[in-house]
């Protein structure tokens, strides 16, 4: 068995790569910054540990210990112990051998455990329970005769009060090795920073161990099996299919008819497991949602069971009510209010350009993000315009927009500064959702979200049945996605797909689908040039007669005339294909086509335009993936991508703005300011860049011709060697910076400024060498002529 099986040395490598730095080390103080440093001689003696542990061997006792940091649930009541999480600080070379058992455990249990439990397994999602509730409530919502309720199970201190026998005996039905009945048996707690002395540990798993969310997903099944199979047990019925609940880790909803006596025999088994597992339900955090009841059965309901009806649930960080019409109001306007507030909170602060962006990308998209995929509801996009005037303000200071929406939003390879598109994000997640629709693989879901359909799914997105049975959207859900299709289908697919079942989209809908339907890539065959369907022969298999088959040629024949996709789309290989990124792969591609008509920008043109000649279009994509990138610093990486876009007002830009009767150049007052007169041609500007140009000659030691394009755009391409281009850039842009900082005087930077501001520079490089872990022979040769210059020509030995 997998799970017992020799662990290899690959896999503790791929365990110490995939450990993340800046995380708290546990009872012996080693970081995964050290075992990252030194697995060259880790891997071997820790293999031999880890397996002699597999064989029955006793674990370290190191292994068994950790610190136990509580960490309060809320910002409120944290006078009270049982508002408190205990987080348990592992050992680091644990958590390498708890990883890889992990893993395996990871490969086993997607067979065993049932799918609707969501939580760590690979493959399985959160936003699957969310979307189970909504189409239960619409549902319900029209089936106004159902009398349900849903609850919402909070189990008191679920992950610490599972009982140990319990749990090794189930690990043991599984056929699990001792390797996985080796587990915690003491700890100390840290509170206020003081460690307490050991304390013994007879039950529960540990929040911060890798394995600890998988060990109790296996003990939770086993009630979850009982409520499964109990006859008692009424949940929410769609054909054949009956929905009683959905779990992530201990988040578990059960949607249950006949609610008295469904909800009674459930109670009762919570309490036979509990006798046995430990798991114990505390009723008065424990929520329940009804539908269609009436006051007298609410009342006769919470007087029986103990639970309490109410209005509105949070589940999975989601608010719900019984009404889906509140989705919209208690989420995202929510989410929005809180989002505004921090944003005027950060626009106090005097971030540059880049660190604006970049809030928004830390502080505002995980936010929203996380709603998008949970809930895709949104039929109008209205909504968006809105946020994306809110990010602008904030973006811009509440001032005019020097620099297109798009291209802000554009990626960065492209020479945007990739700002989160929100509208594009929230579509991306939606084809996500809409995935299911597609392949037609996830039966539960498409049996309750299209519980009245009258056609198969690929009718309604191919052959546009929406339009006989306009009923389809009246659907919170289905609304919101057919929607974001409609807009990308022609884009996405310009000839009848691969993924397309005609056998589907013509079949009479029944409320239960057959788990597999065939698709056009799987029917039909090349002959040279032509495309045709597979004879009835090769199809038997999967065609029910003669009949059928010839039904199906009908349909064929009827798409033959926009002709087929034989060779895979880009729906398919960024969305269909099994990938862990569907969702940055889809968003990527959404941006790519938005942003298609700012390829060529006109800042470009202007460009060529002043320097007197072509740049190239490959120098523009080299400047933006190789050029802007020689620093990690964001305000050098802005000052380039200013001069990219133009971004400092000119005299003559403000007399035409403001009417002003000046428009000469500041510096020099005798010709016209523009752009390109005040960074490159004004006389005094050009004595400027002609010291700077021999001050870089010196410290190179090599002479080159002064171009525009490698002085104010760092277009350098081949005038100056590999070797020195990074000390290039720095060079520059330090003048650059300094030319900004005087920009509406007539005073020029002093050659002493831009050594000092070099030399800055350079401190910071070699500091960021070291944080990053990069080689410092890398560094110290970027800078190594630069030190020579500094102690020949200005007498300075260290910096």
């Amino acid at each position: 068995m997998i799970l017992n099986e020799k662990i290899t040395g690959q896999e503790i490598e791929g365990a110490i790569q995939n450990m993340q730095l800046g995380k708290s080390p546990g009872p012996d103080g080693l970081t995964a910054r050290y075992y990252k440093a030194l697995k060259e001689w880790i891997i071997q003696p820790l293999k031999e540990v880890c397996n002699e542990i597999l064989e029955g061997k006793k674990a370290p006792e190191s292994w068994k210990e950790a610190f136990i940091s509580l960490i309060p649930k809320t910002e409120t009541e944290k006078n009270q112990v049982k508002n408190y999480r205990p987080i348990s600080l592992l050992n680091v070379d644990y958590k390498i051998f708890a990883d890889i058992l992990a893993k395996r455990l990871k490969r086993v249990l997607i067979g065993e455990i049932h799918k609707d439990q969501t939580g760590f397994l690979p493959g399985r999602h959160m936003s699957d329970n969310v979307r189970n509730i909504i189409d239960i409530l619409e549902l319900l919502e029209v089936n106004i005769n159902r009398k349900a309720v849903l609850i919402f199970v909070d189990a008191e201190k679920a992950f610490d009060n599972i009982c140990w026998t319990f749990m090794k005996k189930n690990l043991q039905g599984m056929g699990v090795g001792q390797g996985f009945e080796n587990g915690i048996e003491k700890a100390k707690l840290i509170v206020n920073n003081v460690v307490t002395e050991e304390i013994p540990i007879e039950k529960g798993t540990r929040q911060g161990c890798p394995i600890s969310p998988l060990l109790f997903i296996t003990v939770l099944e086993v009630l979850l099996n009982m409520i499964r199979g109990d006859q008692l047990v009424k949940g929410v019925q769609v054909g054949a299919r009956n929905y009683k609940l959905r779990a992530f880790a201990d988040d578990l909803v059960l949607t249950l008819q006949q609610p008295d006596t469904s909800t009674k025999r459930v109670l009762e088994l919570i309490e036979i497991f509990g006798h046995v597992a430990g798991f114990k339900l505390n009723k008065q955090k424990t929520k329940v949602l009804e539908k269609n009841l009436t006051m007298a059965e609410k009342e006769k309901f919470q007087s029986e069971t103990g639970l309490v009806i109410t209005k509105k649930v949070k589940y999975l960080g989601v608010n719900l009510t019984s009404k889906n019409v509140n989705l919209f109001k208690d989420n995202y306007d929510k989410c929005w209010t809180e989002v505004k507030k921090d944003l005027e909170i950060w626009s106090r602060l005097r971030l540059s350009l880049l660190g604006r962006i970049a809030v928004i990308k830390m502080n505002v998209l995980p936010r929203m993000l996380f709603l998008f995929q949970t809930l895709q509801i949104l039929d109008k996009m209205d909504c968006f315009k809105r946020w994306q005037k809110d990010i602008s303000k904030f973006v811009w200071q509440g001032k005019k927009p020097r620099i297109n929406f798009k291209i802000l939003t554009d990626a960065k390879d492209r020479g945007g500064f990739a700002l989160p598109d929100l509208r594009l994000y929230y579509e991306s997640a939606a084809f996500c959702w809409l995935k299911q629709w597609l392949l037609l693989e996830n039966t539960d879901i498409l049996d309750l979200e299209g519980y009245d359909n009258r056609f198969g799914w690929h009718a309604y997105i191919w052959y546009d049945k929406v339009k006989i049975h306009k009923g389809f959207k009246n659907h919170i859900v289905r609304k919101a996605l057919y929607n974001v299709w409609i807009r990308y289908k022609d884009l996405l697919e310009s000839k009848t797909p691969r993924w397309l079942s005609p056998m589907e989209a013509k079949e009479t809908k029944k409320l239960n689908m057959e788990s597999k339907w065939p698709k056009y890539c799987e029917i039909l065959e090349q002959d040279g040039e032509r495309v045709k369907l597979q004879s009835y022969d090769k199809l038997k298999s999967k065609v029910r007669d003669w009949l059928h088959y010839l039904q199906i040629n009908e349909v064929f024949k009827q798409d033959r005339k926009i002709g087929f996709q034989m060779e895979r789309s880009k729906l398919e290989t960024e969305l269909l294909e099994p990938n862990t990124k569907n969702l940055s792969r889809m968003y990527n591609l959404l941006l790519k086509w938005n942003t298609q008509d700012e390829t060529v920008k006109s800042a470009m043109i202007k460009w060529a335009q002043d320097i007197g000649h072509d740049i190239m279009f490959d120098d523009w994509e080299r400047l933006w993936n190789t050029g802007v990138r020689f620093t990690a610093c964001n305000a050098l990486r802005e000052n380039i991508m200013k001069m990219i876009y133009r971004w400092y007002m000119t005299p003559v830009k403000l007399a035409k703005i403001y009417h002003l009767p000046n428009n000469k150049c500041w510096k020099c007052n005798e010709t016209e300011g523009t752009f390109y007169h005040l960074w490159w041609t004004c006389s005094k500007i050009k004595a400027y860049w002609e010291m700077i140009y021999n001050e870089i000659k010196k410290v190179l030691k090599w002479t080159f011709s002064k171009k525009p394009e490698a002085f104010l755009l760092g277009m350098v391409g081949q005038l100056v060697p590999r070797k020195d281009r990074t000390f290039f850039m720095y060079a520059t842009t330090a003048a650059r910076i300094l030319l900004a900082k005087y920009w509406k005087t007539q005073q020029l930077p002093t050659l002493e400024e831009w050594q000092a501001k070099v030399i800055d520079y350079m401190g910071m490089a070699e500091m960021t060498g070291r944080i990053r872990d990069q080689g410092s022979e890398t560094v110290e040769e970027d800078w190594k002529k630069f030190k020579i210059y500094l102690k020949n020509c200005c007498n300075i030995e260290e910096c």
